[in-house]
This record gives structure tokens, C-alpha cells and sequence, in this order.
């Protein structure tokens, strides 16, 4: 499946939605290209829900996945909701250019009760408002898509800065 909507992002034969970027970086090669991006994820995909699923040196292929937190929630006396967003990134690099592509892959909904165990739920985000018009809870969902896709975009441009660059601006072996 391949979608296009608004020339912004599209659906892809996965049914995740995606956003493509070509950067041109035409001082540098492959191999800086390649250290500059594995840098970034090293430093922003820390944590225990992230995760680098792919480092492919010969190719220029690097392939991580995160979460963006709390994206949305509902608050009642009864129960809360928090939706957080799954994502892929994938980056492939040649000698002064970088493909980045990331992929919305699905929703974590967390429903907690007043004395119930947290419950989790996972929903595909194309299977979601706005592109299943009757999908559940609508409102929700529409937020938490906007401000997905607002991440989104926000993560592409701190690659697209960390590949033009030189290198991290935070790096400090004073620790």
C-alpha cells in the first residue's frame, strides 16, 4: 500500500506511516555520514523502550526504533489513558547524501483503573483515526496523531542537523 496524502507523508506496503527526507551533504563521505548518524542514535536512543535493530556498515544502513511518550491522555475519575507512538527510523547513507525515513508503526494505549493493574493495548496508527473514520475513540486519536506527526517531523530535522554538523554539539568527556 502506498498512499499519498498532502505530499507531507504516505502509507507504505507495511501500512505504517511515513515521512521521507533526502539530505544533501556533499563535503562529506559515506563513512562520516554513516559515524555522524550512528552518534546521534547513540545519544537520543537511550533508553529501555529504544533500540538500534540494525547497523549495516557496507550498505550505510542504520535502523533504530523509540517511542514518543504520552503523545495523548484522558483523564476521568474512573480511568486515565496514555497513548504513546511507536516509530522506526531508518537511515541510509552514500558519499554526501542521507535518505532518513521514518515510520509511525503503532499506538501503546495504557489504561489505568482506580485499583486494576495497568492494561496495554496496542493499535495499528493506520488502523486509527483519521484514517479509519469510525476507528475508537476518535478525539484521542486525532491528537495523538497530530502530535505524532509533529515529533515526527521534529526528529528529522535533529538527524538532518546532527548529519550537517560536526558531530554532536553536547559531547563532554568531563564527566
Amino acid at each position: 500500500m502506498s498512499e499519498k496524502t498532502n505530499g507531507q507523508w504516505q502509507v507504505d506496503e507495511n501500512e505504517y506511516v511515513t515521512w521521507q527526507k533526502v539530505v544533501d551533504c556533499t563535503d562529506l563521505n559515506k563513512t562520516e555520514l554513516y559515524n555522524r548518524t550512528l552518534d546521534y542514535f547513540l545519544h537520543n536512543y537511550t533508553d529501555v523502550n529504544s533500540a538500534i535493530l540494525e547497523r549495516d556498515i557496507p550498505n550505510g544502513t542504520i535502523i533504530s526504533k523509540g517511542v514518543y511518550k504520552k503523545v495523548n491522555f484522558f483523564n476521568s475519575d474512573m480511568e486515565n489513558k496514555i497513548i504513546d507512538t511507536w516509530h522506526l527510523i531508518k537511515v541510509q547513507i552514500k558519499d554526501g547524501r542521507a535518505k532518513i525515513t521514518l515510520s509511525l508503526t503503532q499506538y501503546e494505549e495504557t489504561v489505568r483503573g482506580r485499583e486494576l493493574a495497568d492494561v496495554h493495548y496496542l493499535y495499528p496508527v493506520t488502523k486509527q483515526f483519521p484514517f479509519n473514520l469510525t476507528g475508537y475513540q476518535k478525539d484521542l486519536y486525532e491528537k495523538a496523531f497530530n502530535k505524532s506527526q509533529q515529533k515526527a517531523l521534529e526528529t528529522i530535522s535533529l538527524v538532518e542537523k546532527a548529519l550537517k554538523a560536526d558531530g554532536l554539539q553536547n559531547k563532554d568527556d568531563n564527566w
